[in-house]
């Protein structure tokens, strides 16, 4: 007789299969609102309860460190204290870990700091910056890295190409003498130092009885070669995730990672959790229906306890249309009852929240857009971060120029072209370059001046608190003074914000804490508003209410991305997401046209409404359905006649409309 076990009652029959099952590898296909993190966090917390490894045994890789720290807080929960000694944490905080135990102690460039590096290496090699930008080399050079390819491997069939090839070879070679990293170069020098050394490969392969990686449909090639790697077929992998949530391909993400798991990994199950937590069935019909046209995956249906979901798909004349019937519905549930919170509007790019925005704006209701403002990327934060980073190594180039030019100081571009030159006669840095010119008294006084007063704030003790040091070094450096005289009070007030982020206690690790940091799905706390996001900003997310705008041919799927088949399952599997996303209504719309300057051109419904709609417009209607027409709004049907139906609707008194209408969606 099975002994109870508060860590497994609690379990349907399949998350309760998965937690048990802990003596072969495993692979786990969680549907959308399944449980996931609920099953991963109770099956960990069951092996340490069972004794069958020790906390340290554990290793769990996650994407965010949000998803790190609700599994920590979640297992805690569970077993107690004993939870803090697992390694959990993202991809890159676990490699920095590694390196960082074996004597590898590096700077984490972020995009910003990339960017700045490449803009210094294009003027060294008389590039034209303007026709070849930073940009689309840090782009090309990351892509590379995803394929593991190295400079010299790099093959040469453009003039862009020969310039890359070049630009690659510096980039690496100043990272290495700045002791700097990207994010790729994390996982990249892991993978290295794994390769190219047994005894520490060993040492960590041995030292994790179970390694689970969560959301393994996003892993990259490098991730997957990491975990590769700390497999030794005596330790155990159970890999967590979904191949039809699979939509971060243009980031690099392999879905082959997760459909050749099982043959990857010998003596290996897969379980399936099918049992949908989140939205009504009515909604996962059309889920259901929709990703069964895509090839790559494996088959699973999800279905859940709850009904009574309300699926509406309407056609509007315009864009502008569109927007208004948006803004009307939400003023429609919010009499009902419902939270604005509660609401998402979610598109497939980035400008078509415009007129969203709009209409929102012109009926008076809140919104909030989701991730297009990010905190860390604001101009007074990344000044401050680059004293800090200087602060910590000397050698960092970028930081140096970030903070010298941070604001007005005296020192031009001419001058610290003078500092460039210096630095490359003297093979240094910018900041010994900067000491040496004035020792040897090669500047003018008021460049002396200038030059002491900006060195003389890394004299600060690095040993005090973190907040500590940003107080002296916005006060010593004058940039709180240059900002209170422009009036940027709220500059002042977000660098007092920066003061409460991160571990305080330590330098090192309050930069590393930020460097690591991911705003992904992390909604601002503001007054009670509408959600307004990407399509790929709302994966994890959940909304009683969610409106999908602009599902036409040529948005979705998105005409940029229509190469190959691949492609089109990609988008599909983006629509799925946002489908999943709803717990009760699902509001699809699409415009017959749309403006382009100041012409309109047609539009046709996406490929992916008619694949879905055959499941809603099936139903037969009768007396008391509710309805929604885009013409004449909502109403209650009367009779049926055969194929025709009388219609009472609330704003256009009773028509009489064919049940086959393509205006005609069902409540």
């Amino acid at each position: 007789m099975q002994q109870k076990n508060y860590i497994i009652d609690e379990l349907n029959p399949q998350q309760r299969q998965a937690v048990l099952e802990n003596s072969c590898n495993l692979l786990i296909l969680a549907g959308a609102g399944s449980g996931k993190t609920k099953t991963l966090t109770h099956k960990i917390a069951f092996i340490l309860n069972e004794g069958l490894a020790k906390p340290y045994q554990i290793l769990a890789l996650t994407f965010t460190n949000k998803a790190a720290g609700e599994m920590k807080e979640r297992i805690g929960k569970l077993i107690g204290s004993q939870a803090s000694d697992m390694w959990i944490g993202t991809f890159h905080s676990i490699a920095l870990k590694i390196l960082r135990k074996e004597g590898f102690r590096p700077t984490i460039y972020d995009s910003k700091d990339q960017e700045n590096l490449i803009k210094e290496i294009l003027k060294k090699l008389n590039i034209d910056s303007k026709k070849y930008t930073p940009r689309a080399f840090c782009s090309s050079i990351s892509s590379l890295k995803l394929k593991l390819t190295k400079p010299e491997d790099l093959k040469v069939n453009s003039p862009f190409e020969k310039y890359l090839k070049s630009v690659y070879r510096l980039y690496e070679e100043s990272l290495a003498k700045a002791n700097a990293v990207d994010f790729d170069n994390i996982i990249l020098r892991v993978i290295e130092l794994l390769e190219e050394n047994e005894d520490v490969r060993k040492k960590y392969s041995n030292k994790f009885k179970y390694i689970f990686i969560d959301e393994y449909q996003d892993t990259n090639y490098p991730q997957y070669l990491f975990v590769r790697l700390l497999y030794n077929s005596s330790n155990i992998v159970c890999a967590v995730g979904d191949e039809d949530q699979s939509i971060y391909g243009f980031r690099g993400a392999q879905i082959d990672n997760i459909l050749k798991f099982d043959r990857e990994y010998e003596n290996c199950k897969i379980i399936k959790l099918e049992k949908n937590y989140r939205s009504a069935q009515e909604i996962l019909n059309i889920a259901n229906t929709l990703i069964s046209k895509n090839n790559l995956r494996k088959e699973k249906r999800l279905y859940s306890d709850k009904i009574g979901g309300r699926i509406s798909i309407v056609n509007l004349a315009t864009e502008t249309e569109e927007a208004k019937f948006v803004a009307e519905q939400i003023q429609k549930l919010k009499l009902e009852g419902e939270n604005l919170y509660d609401i998402a509007v979610l598109y497939r790019t980035n400008f078509q929240s415009r007129t969203i925005e709009e209409a929102l704006i012109r009926y008076s209701i809140p919104y909030n857009i989701i991730g297009s403002k990010r905190f860390l990327e604001r101009k007074e934060i990344k000044d401050v971060i680059a004293y800090l980073k200087l602060l910590v190594n000397p050698n960092d180039d970028i930081a140096f120029l970030r903070a010298i030019g941070s604001h007005p100081r005296g020192i031009g571009a001419k001058f610290l072209e003078v500092i460039s030159k210096a630095k490359d006669s003297l093979n240094t840095s910018m900041f010994e370059a900067s000491k040496w010119l004035i020792e040897k008294k090669k500047v003018t006084p008021r460049q002396e001046k200038a030059l002491k007063q900006f060195l003389s704030v890394f004299d600060i003790n690095t040993a005090k608190s973190v907040d500590k040091i940003i107080d002296e070094i916005i006060q010593i450096s004058g940039l709180k003074n240059h900002l209170e005289q422009t009036d940027d009070f709220d500059r002042i007030a977000n660098i007092m914000e920066l003061k409460n982020t991160g571990n305080l206690n330590n330098l090192e690790s309050f930069l590393e804490d930020l460097s690591l940091l991911d705003y992904s799905n992390e909604l601002e706390e503001q007054k009670e508003s509408v959600r307004l996001m990407t399509i790929h900003a709302s994966k994890g997310l959940e909304f009683n209410t969610v409106f999908i705008v602009g599902v036409e041919e040529g948005l979705f799927p998105n005409e940029n991305l229509k190469r190959d088949e691949l492609d089109i399952e990609e988008e599909r599997r983006l629509f799925y997401v946002a489908i999943t996303r709803a717990k009760t209504n699902l509001f699809i719309s699409h415009a017959s046209s749309r403006r382009r300057g100041i012409d309109y051109q047609r539009s046709k419904p996406s490929r992916f409404l008619l694949e879905i709609k055959e499941k809603i417009k099936h139903k037969p209607l009768k007396r008391g359905d509710k309805i929604r027409h885009s013409i004449y709004g909502e109403g209650v049907v009367l009779s049926k006649d055969g194929q025709l139906l009388t219609v009472n609707f609330s704003e256009n008194g009773i028509k009489k409309i064919l049940e086959k209408d393509r205006n005609l969606s069902v409540v």
